[in-house]
């Protein structure tokens, strides 16, 4: 296994065991005995791997080969095969991140020195370790003892035992809790557990020596970097002190009544709010508050990095949101033209020009011109139709064509012009780039977004994008809304229906349909810090129970997702209001037809060009019966009708 194999794996730690012997006359045997039973009960945790040095040259004498003698034999008595090396752990390569490891010295003082370089090896900063303190060794002070632990809390290096050797065939085992009555942050040692004789008196099952950070902080304070946003976040101030609400104040607040704590809020003062670790090791915002050891733990939704990942240990994530763009709610405008054409796509009007114009140019004679036209507008056929089978064909599929057509049409017009607001679409990041919104978001979520991503999802100008600050977020929101520019702001979905609750007798803002980026909330520790398994622990159980959903319920209320301008969703009667637009037009083309039709009656009435008169012509009705009265025969020598030409009478 490489060392970027066993960086990879260091997630939970090695085993460190601290053990002293004082006096030169305790046998080796009951150390070998002592460090089994210690060693047994965990050698599925540490992978049966076991690391052994000393920190000098007197400790890497006759003791440690005697030890080592008698101890392989006595792991491998009950068929467990440890693996065991030799070599210091600062200088390990191949090693797995749950090692045993064991360190033999003369003096605390010297595994105080190594302290450092053991630190910088373990990038995960947990494991179990064994320090053993060779025959003839200086005693171990309490005020020394205590220096050790308070040490080890401060590197987060909890899973210890320190075994002091005293008086004959007793060994005690030490280590220390950090919590307790009256004792906050402060590592007092404490006695675990003795050896006598080789054997532990109270064993695992009473007092375990490992994984035994207590659930009970004893009403310390712990110092949370968090700051306000709702609706995940929100102070309340009483007259003695600060209360949490929201969906995570609720969780802290349950987690300070489980654990018995009290929550002392620490918020990011440089305006970075969550912040993050730079490649260079410096953070700012609540992160770096967590860096700097200022806090005991933040908790927010961050983005995964690999810098975010190496340096500090996550809780199970209790809530999940999607980030989404925002834009100020506005109606759709429409001319009427558009209004007309709007049920049916570019697509739909283009075939049909397509076909008219096809049918209009190769149709002969006009009669099958004119059917064309009629049964395309849903009228009657003239003269019959066609009396070919195949031209009865085609006609019957252009029937039935041109009626699919029409009553789509006409159900698609209803449903459009009967719905109360249509809303402008916002459906996704494409439509709102091309509607000329200006995008606003952090640097952060900006490459999150766009780096990477498809090419239609690219920012073809820069200009488009507006970079802002995490803490300037809110005051841009209340901007926006009052100045109605065309800005859309990333954020999540939760955080605007809280703002929409505001003041509901205003415009308020919607929210896209496309999710940009999905991210989770969890409690964030320093690496490998005891308490993120405590805090693991509660709140895998609290999102299991549903406690989470019922805060949600509770402080979001899902009406105020809905757009201010929309009405109650129910279908609306159809009224002329919603067919102005049509009536318009066909006011405008009616009046445009009688204006042709009198223009042509004009025309033909006084400037149309007479006939010149050829001195016969076709007499009227009244003319023939003053000439031909009805009682009156006609005289046998005239004829009206000569020669196929009717001729004037003769009066």
């Amino acid at each position: 296994m490489t060392k970027q194999a066993h960086v990879s794996w260091l997630a939970l730690g090695l085993c460190r065991l601290l053990c002293l012997l004082v006096h030169a006359h305790h046998p080796v045997e009951e150390w070998v005995s002592c460090v089994t039973e210690v060693l047994q009960p965990n050698a599925a945790t540490v992978r049966h791997q076991l690391n052994v040095y000393g920190l000098n040259r007197a400790a890497e004498g006759t003791f440690q080969r005697d030890l080592l003698d008698q101890l392989l034999p006595a792991l491998s008595a009950n068929g467990s095969q440890f693996s065991v090396n030799l070599a210091p752990y600062p200088r390990t390569v191949s090693y797995n991140q749950r090692n045993f490891v064991l360190i033999l010295l003369q003096d605390v003082r010297d595994f105080l020195a190594h302290l450092p370089a053991l630190v910088r090896k373990n990038v995960e900063l947990r494991g179990y370790f064994l320090l053993l303190l060779v025959p003839g060794a200086i005693a171990v002070e309490p005020v020394l003892m205590g220096s050790l632990m308070r040490r080890l809390w401060s590197v987060r290096i909890h899973n210890v035992l320190l075994a002091i050797g005293l008086g004959a065939h007793r060994i005690d085992l030490h280590g220390y809790d950090p919590y307790g009555p009256g004792c906050c942050d402060c590592s007092r040692p404490v006695r675990l557990d003795r050896c006598h004789g080789g054997v532990l008196e109270r064993g695992h099952r009473s007092m375990p020596l490992y994984d035994r950070f207590p659930r009970n902080l004893y009403g310390c304070r712990l110092r949370i970097a968090c700051f306000e946003r709702a609706p995940f976040m929100q102070f309340v101030n009483t007259t003695t002190s600060r209360r949490l609400t929201g969906i995570e104040g609720s969780l802290v607040e349950l987690m300070a009544d489980r654990l018995n704590f009290r929550v002392s809020v620490v918020q990011p003062m440089d305006g970075r709010v969550w912040g993050r670790i730079y490649p260079n090791g410096t953070a700012d915002g609540a992160m770096g508050l967590l860096m700097d050891g200022a806090v005991h733990l933040t908790l927010g939704g961050y983005f995964p990095y690999p810098k975010l990942l190496t340096n500090t240990t996550q809780s199970h994530n209790y809530y999940t949101t999607d980030l989404v763009l925002a834009v100020p709610e506005a109606l759709a405008t429409f001319s009427p033209l558009e209004q007309l054409l709007k049920p049916f796509q570019l697509t739909i009007w283009v075939l049909v020009a397509v076909e008219l114009v096809v049918g209009f140019v190769t149709l002969r004679p006009a009669a099958v011109v004119f059917n064309f036209w009629r049964t395309f507008v849903g009228e009657s056929v003239a003269n019959g139709g066609p009396r070919r089978a195949t031209a009865r064909f085609v006609l019957l599929l252009w029937i039935l064509h041109s009626t699919l057509l029409r009553e789509c049409y006409k159900g698609s017009l209803v449903g459009y012009l009967t719905e109360p607001n249509p809303l402008n679409d916002i459906h996704s990041l494409a439509v709102l780039l091309a509607s000329g919104y200006r995008l606003a978001m952090t640097e952060n979520v900006y490459h999150k977004v766009f780096d990477g991503a498809p090419h239609h999802h690219q920012l073809s100008d820069r200009s488009q994008l507006l970079l802002i600050e995490p803490a300037d977020g809110l005051a841009l929101l209340e901007r926006t809304i009052r100045t109605r520019d065309r800005l859309a702001l990333a954020y999540t979905r939760e955080e605007i229906i809280k703002f929409n609750e505001r003041n509901r007798t205003v415009l308020n803002y919607r929210t896209s349909d496309e999710q940009l980026l999905t991210f989770h909330f969890a409690m964030y520790f320093k690496r490998s810090s005891p308490m993120a398994a405590v805090f693991d622990w509660y709140i895998r159980r609290v999102v299991a129970t549903g406690f989470v959903v019922r805060w949600h319920r509770i402080h979001l209320d899902m009406r105020f997702q809905r757009p201010t301008l929309a009405a109650t969703g129910q279908a609306e009667v159809l009224h002329v209001r919603h067919l102005l637009g049509s009536y318009l037009l066909l006011l405008g083309g009616l009046s445009l037809a009688t204006l042709a039709f009198t223009c042509e009656v004009a025309w033909v009435r006084w400037w149309w060009p007479r006939p010149v008169s050829t001195g016969h012509h076709y007499p009227y009705l009244h003319e023939l019966r003053q000439c031909y009265p009805p009682k009156r025969p006609l005289p046998p020598h005239t004829s009206i009708i000569r020669q196929g030409r009717l001729l004037p009478c003769r009066v």
